[in-house]
C-alpha cells in the first residue's frame, strides 16, 4: 500500500514543483534578497526544470509530458528575458493543465480515458483481481463507462477552466499578490472535482464487489 501511495505522489511531483517552485522562489529571492522578480521567478521554474532534465538522464529515457513541460519552461524562460515580463513564468504553469484539460476531452473520443488510467491505481491499490474487475467493467459495463467518461468531461473543463482563471488572475493583480493568488483557482478547482468524483463513487467502487455466487436451487424429489 506504501508503495502504491508513493507512486501517486511522485506522479504528482512534476506538477506540484512546477506550480510551487516559483512561488517560493519569488518570495525568498526578491523579499529576502533583494533579487529582481523576473530572475527570483525564473530561477524557481529552472529549478523545477532541473528536475526533469536529472529524471530522463538517471532513467535514459523522456516521456512524452516531461518532454512537453521542459519545452514549455524553455519557452517561457526565453520570452520572460526578451520581453520583461516574469508573470510569462506564472502563466506557462498554466498552460499545463489547460493542455492536460484538453488532451482529457479527446480521449472521451477514443478508446480508454485518461481520467480512467489515472484512477486505476487509485482504487485497485495493486490488487491484482480489483484490477481485473475494473478493466473487466470497461468491457462490460455500460454504466461504468459513461459515468468515467462524464467524470472525465467534467475534469477536462475544469482543468481548462482552472488554468485560463489562473491566467487571468495572474495579469489582473500586482505581481508580489498573483504569484500567490494564482495559485487559488487551481486549488479550488482540483477541490471540487474531487468533491464531484467522490459524490459519483459509487458507479465507480460498485464493480471492484465480487461477484455473489448464484445460489443452487435444490431439486425438488
Amino acid at each position: 500500500m506504501t508503495v502504491n501511495v508513493n507512486r501517486r505522489l511522485a506522479a504528482l511531483g512534476p506538477i506540484l514543483l512546477d506550480m510551487l517552485a516559483p512561488v517560493v522562489s519569488f518570495y525568498v529571492l526578491h523579499f529576502l534578497f533583494g533579487v529582481g522578480p523576473a530572475l527570483a521567478l525564473t530561477a524557481g521554474a529552472v529549478v523545477a526544470g532541473l528536475r526533469g532534465v536529472y529524471r530522463a538522464i538517471s532513467e535514459r529515457r523522456i516521456d512524452a509530458f516531461p518532454l512537453m513541460m521542459m519545452v514549455l519552461l524553455a519557452v517561457s524562460v526565453a520570452l520572460v528575458f526578451l520581453t520583461g515580463d516574469p508573470r510569462l513564468v506564472l502563466a506557462k504553469s498554466a498552460v499545463t493543465p489547460i493542455a492536460g484539460g484538453v488532451y482529457g476531452l479527446v480521449t472521451s473520443l477514443f478508446g480508454r480515458t485518461v481520467l480512467y488510467d489515472v484512477l486505476t491505481p487509485f482504487v485497485t491499490h495493486g490488487d491484482a483481481g480489483l484490477a481485473r474487475r475494473w478493466d473487466r467493467a470497461w468491457d462490460t459495463d455500460p454504466a461504468f463507462v459513461r459515468c468515467v467518461k462524464q467524470l472525465n468531461v467534467l475534469w477536462g473543463i475544469g482543468f481548462i477552466l482552472g488554468g485560463t482563471a489562473r491566467i487571468v488572475v495572474v495579469y489582473s493583480v500586482p505581481l508580489e499578490i498573483g504569484v500567490l493568488a494564482g495559485l487559488v483557482p487551481t486549488v479550488l478547482m482540483v477541490g471540487g472535482l474531487v468533491l464531484a468524483t467522490w459524490l459519483r463513487r459509487r458507479p465507480l467502487t460498485a464493480v471492484l464487489r465480487p461477484a455473489r455466487p448464484v445460489p443452487e436451487v435444490a431439486s425438488a424429489v
